[in-house]
């Protein structure tokens, strides 16, 4: 066998990069360092929901980004942005349990069988948690209304799987809590990551700066005192003023304009303008 090898013996599977045709040319791997960037500025989101509904104090470790996981998603939801996925550690659920129905789960105590109560918080977490994760990387948006996917025959499949690590302060363990993103779901998030910068407006620069707002200031009356009555004046002290019969109509504090007010039908107006030549 002569030439160049494309086999090559004795290197691990586990080893090789494989290639997805559907990530070629897409910005795939920004999300899982955009997720982490966003959970570690915020990282009492979740936390304090466990808090505010189950009054467990659960303190954020880390987060993982993974692209397949050997826990398969406990709950799967449909959403108008793809299908997303939801479990967590039986140790965290059964401690929201205890601590939702009055009381507390020790550690190292054998965990009670499945029952109905436990299929139903872990539903409700899921909707809930997962919508909190979706806040957080969708700046305060939702992924819409969640809805249960029992299709056997459309299978979900998980691009990426967010595992966020959490050590509870009663019982002292650490369980996780995963979030499934399918294929769908992480196209809609590269195309917000990758959106295009905004078009510049149409026309010259001189135009664009005949657009800015400028602030126009009308002094109609003005008086000058010594600084010692200044600092001598209280609250209810009343001062004398007389009108100008011209005003001076200023930007940014320098004078351009003269002008005169009027009143018509109660509203005020200001008219014959003409400009104050600068030195």
């Amino acid at each position: 066998m002569t030439g160049i090898k494309k086999v090559h013996h004795g290197v691990p599977a586990d080893s090789l990069t494989r290639l997805k045709p559907q990530k070629l040319g897409r910005h795939y791997h920004k999300i899982p360092h955009y997720i982490r960037e966003l959970s570690n500025k915020y990282p009492r989101i979740i936390s304090d929901y466990f808090l505010r509904n189950y009054r467990i104090n659960l303190e954020l470790l880390k987060v993982d980004v993974h692209e397949q996981v050997q826990q398969e998603a406990e709950c799967v939801y449909r959403s108008p942005f793809g299908k997303v996925g939801f479990s967590m550690d039986r140790s965290l659920l059964t401690e929201a349990l205890e601590c939702y129905y009055g009381g507390t789960c020790l550690p190292n105590h054998e965990a009670p069988p499945i029952s109905t109560s436990e299929q139903r918080m872990r539903n409700r977490l899921g909707v809930d948690v997962t919508q909190l994760f979706a806040r957080s990387i969708l700046a305060g948006s939702t992924f819409g209304k969640l809805e249960p996917h029992d299709n056997a025959y459309d299978e979900a499949v998980w691009e990426y799987v967010a595992e966020f690590h959490f050590t509870s302060h009663i019982t002292g363990s650490q369980a996780s809590i995963f979030i499934y993103l399918d294929t769908q779901l992480v196209d809609e998030l590269t195309s917000r990551l990758t959106s295009p910068p905004p078009s510049a407006p149409v026309g010259s620069s001189l135009n664009q700066i005949r657009q800015l707002p400028v602030r126009l200031d009308c002094v109609v009356a003005s008086l000058q005192m010594p600084l010692s009555q200044v600092l001598a004046l209280r609250p209810g002290d009343i001062l004398s003023m007389r009108l100008t019969e011209r005003c001076d109509v200023q930007i940014n504090q320098q004078k351009l304009f003269r002008g005169v007010i009027f009143e018509e039908e109660g509203s005020l107006f200001l008219t014959s303008l003409e400009s104050v030549k600068t030195p």
